[in-house]
């Protein structure tokens, strides 16, 4: 396996978030949601922290949920709803995307596994008001969890590419 390779989740590997019917471990589960198809296998390696990614990524290739991203053909995904106003400016709906990639990342690296569930909810938010709710949680959460001074590093990720 090429660490260099980046690998997105297949539409069962996104149903397989919500439904949890493949019968995945935590090891599988939590790369499952790391894998953002903008990552790389090395990405992830670092990320999760765990010695073997590339055996777990085989797995999860070999069960349908993850695919090298250039692999994944077929029609575009449905366009989100026009974006409304969240606390600042105005988001272009082509920007909700990486809004939303970015606020997952910012969540997982910041909280880790305790912070999967509210990951998963940004990564699924459908339009710009939805994400900045769910952002709003995510800084309280934050700094619940991490204290106040975490905010400006949680912040910094966010705009972060």
């Amino acid at each position: 396996m090429n660490g260099n390779t980046v690998y997105a989740k297949t539409p069962a590997g996104q149903q397989e978030i919500g439904e949890r019917k493949a019968g995945l471990d935590i090891r599988q589960r939590r790369l499952l949601i790391l894998v953002d198809g903008h990552r790389s296998a090395d990405e992830l390696a670092r990320l999760s922290g765990l010695p073997d990614v590339p055996a777990l990524l085989e797995g999860l290739q070999t069960k349908g949920l993850v695919a090298p991203s250039g692999a994944l053909a077929g029609p575009a995904p449905p366009a989100a709803a026009p974006a409304a106003a969240v606390p600042g400016p105005a988001v272009p709906v082509g920007d909700l995307r990486e809004r939303r990639r970015r606020a997952a990342h910012a969540v997982n690296e910041m909280l880790g596994p305790m912070g999967e569930d509210l990951a998963l909810r940004l990564e699924e938010a459908g339009s710009a008001e939805a994400l900045g709710e769910w952002l709003e949680r995510a800084r309280r959460m934050v700094g619940d969890v991490r204290g106040k001074a975490a905010l400006a590093r949680f912040e910094q990720l966010l705009e972060e590419d």
